[in-house]
This record gives structure tokens, C-alpha cells and sequence, in this order.
């Protein structure tokens, strides 16, 4: 039930990015600056199997992006729901994003992307909110 819920979330998340994409444009997108902040797994359980491993802006969209590299840790296959906040310099949340991976198995890593659907002007933090593991 889980799987089909996070399935059915990832297909909303990506069909609205295709919706805002849309269009082209022959302006040029300001310099983002975003900064590169990456984070070692901390904390216990589900936590410590994520890390950021580059947070960036799009440069076609202006959109925050973290890459996320998941380590399943635990003994049994499992799927992930990470959570993601992007804050501009004055620590405002910005944007949110989230990456999901599926049936990972034990000691086996995954790479994934989280993205925020909002305009990141000047240097933008990733830090990761929240991450859920269930057994598949």
C-alpha cells in the first residue's frame, strides 16, 4: 500500500514539474550562487542512511536540486520517503522537495534527486527534514 502511495506521489510531483516547465525562453537566468553544503549520515535509524552529496540550482529552471545518496543500513529490504527543505541565506525556507527510492536491499545505495518547485536566488542551503523507512 505504501509503495502504490509514494508511486502515485512521484507521478503528481513530476507531472506538475512538466506542467511548469512548459514554455521556452530566450532569457538568460541569473547567476544562483547556491551554496554546497553537504551532510555525513547523523543521527540513528532511518536517518543515518542519507546524505546530501550536492546541493545546486538548475540552471534551466532556477529550481533548488539536492543529490541524495541513500545506504539502505538496516537488515531488511526497504523503501525510503526523504524529505528535503531549501533555505536562501537569511535561513527562509524556500522551497521543499522529496525523493523516494524503492525495495533497496540491505548495504545497498542508491542515488537520488530531491528538487524544489520555486525560484532560488542567491545561496540556498539543502538539509534534509525527514526520512521514513519501511520495510517493503
Amino acid at each position: 500500500m505504501l509503495y502504490v502511495v509514494l508511486s502515485a506521489a512521484f507521478v503528481v510531483v513530476i507531472l506538475v514539474a512538466l506542467a511548469l516547465i512548459g514554455g521556452s525562453s530566450d532569457e538568460k537566468a541569473p547567476d544562483k550562487g547556491p551554496s554546497q553544503e553537504r551532510t555525513s549520515p547523523t543521527g540513528t535509524g532511518s536517518r543515518a542512511d542519507v546524505e546530501i552529496t550536492e546541493c545546486s540550482v538548475e540552471e534551466a529552471t532556477g529550481w533548488p536540486k539536492a543529490e541524495l545518496r541513500v545506504t539502505n543500513h538496516s537488515s531488511k529490504t526497504s523503501d525510503y520517503w526523504i524529505q528535503v527543505e531549501f533555505v536562501d541565506a537569511g535561513d527562509v525556507r524556500i522551497a521543499e522537495g522529496i525523493a523516494v527510492t524503492s525495495n533497496l536491499a540491505p548495504d545497498q545505495v542508491a542515488n537520488e534527486s530531491a528538487s524544489g518547485f520555486r525560484d532560488a536566488k542567491g545561496q540556498i542551503t539543502c538539509r534534509i527534514t525527514e526520512v521514513t523507512r519501511n520495510a517493503s
